[in-house]
């Protein structure tokens, strides 16, 4: 994905628990994107040289080998470390929980895009339904991005402002 319907996450979730500050939840959501700027800065993981157009979609260049920030093994990790950080830090398994499922839905929202996640690491199965790689799916990939943000966003105001209304005297 372009990394902006990953937010949508992190807007939907908002309303279901609200101690969580919002910029924590979109932070969340992105953490695998944060990794892996991260782990291509320290080496552990190259940046795939690419092509991107409506007309024949991603061409990969150089391949994307990225198992420790968007392999399905690693994925997992990620989400478990933040639920037992959220549940030390708001000493609520809730909160613990809802933090791990937006990091997860990372991984679920990119095996749509992609046809290049591992499963475990360098070596492993690669899986994916690989939307990004025609021109019409990539387009699709898109304009889903913003339809699922644009209504997270939606659902985030739209509840926040029932909830302000019950709170006030």
């Amino acid at each position: 994905m372009s990394g902006i319907g990953h937010l949508a996450a992190g807007f939907a979730a908002k309303p279901v628990e609200l101690k969580i500050p919002l910029w924590v939840l979109l932070v969340a959501s992105e953490t695998n994107d944060i990794l892996y700027f991260l782990f291509a800065f320290i080496g552990l993981e190259h940046k795939a040289v690419m092509t991107m157009d409506f007309n024949q979609g991603v061409k990969y260049l150089t391949p994307a080998l990225n198992p420790w920030s968007h392999g399905l093994f690693m994925s997992v990790v990620w989400s478990l470390t933040i639920a037992l950080m959220g549940f030390l830090f708001y000493k609520d398994r809730r909160s613990g929980i809802l933090l791990g499922l937006v990091v997860f839905s990372h991984w679920l929202l990119d095996f749509l895009m992609h046809s290049n996640l591992p499963l475990f690491f360098k070596g492993s199965p690669l899986v994916g339904l690989g939307m990004e790689n025609s021109g019409i799916g990539l387009l699709f990939m898109t304009i889903f991005d913003l339809v699922i943000l644009t209504a997270a966003i939606l659902f985030y105001y739209r509840t926040k402002k029932r909830t302000d209304l019950s709170v006030r005297p």
